[in-house]
């Protein structure tokens, strides 16, 4: 076809134990389907993995976003790190401002990845919904 290579965009977040897996299979594939380029999404937290991915050829594209939300880690993230010049605000609504953020840079992350190529041949995107209940895209 269009002399490009098919994308493969594996998206992960939560824990390690939501993280891991998906990794393992992004891994996987990479070394199965070499024809494909991968890359695997997560949170900047699970950095020690771009080493073992990258043995597989599989690039790994942090998000700034944490693993989780519990109230006592929200009081440890300024709010420059979630781009917000609120003050003081509720569990709830700090909670949001940052899963806004996330969704943000998983767009971006899937936009840099795929550009403005017309052609989605072949290309797919696996997302592991299992663990949105703290982050909903």
């Amino acid at each position: 076809g269009d002399g490009r290579r098919p994308r493969a965009v594996f998206m992960a977040f939560g824990t390690h134990g939501d993280v891991f897996p998906i990794a393992a299979l992004a891994a996987a594939f990479a070394n199965d389907q070499q024809q494909y380029t991968v890359v695997f999404i997560t949170h900047s937290a699970h950095q020690s993995l771009s080493t073992h991915l990258a043995v597989s050829k599989v690039r790994y594209m942090p998000v700034a976003s944490p693993p989780a939300l519990a109230s006592e880690q929200l009081d440890n993230i300024s709010y420059d790190s979630v781009q917000s010049n609120a003050g003081p605000e509720s569990f709830s609504r700090r909670k949001e401002i940052i899963q806004t953020e996330h969704r943000k840079a998983c767009l971006a992350s899937v936009e840099e990845v795929f550009g403005n190529d017309p052609s989605i041949h072949s290309d797919f995107i696996v997302i592991n919904f299992f663990a949105l209940c703290s982050f909903i895209i």
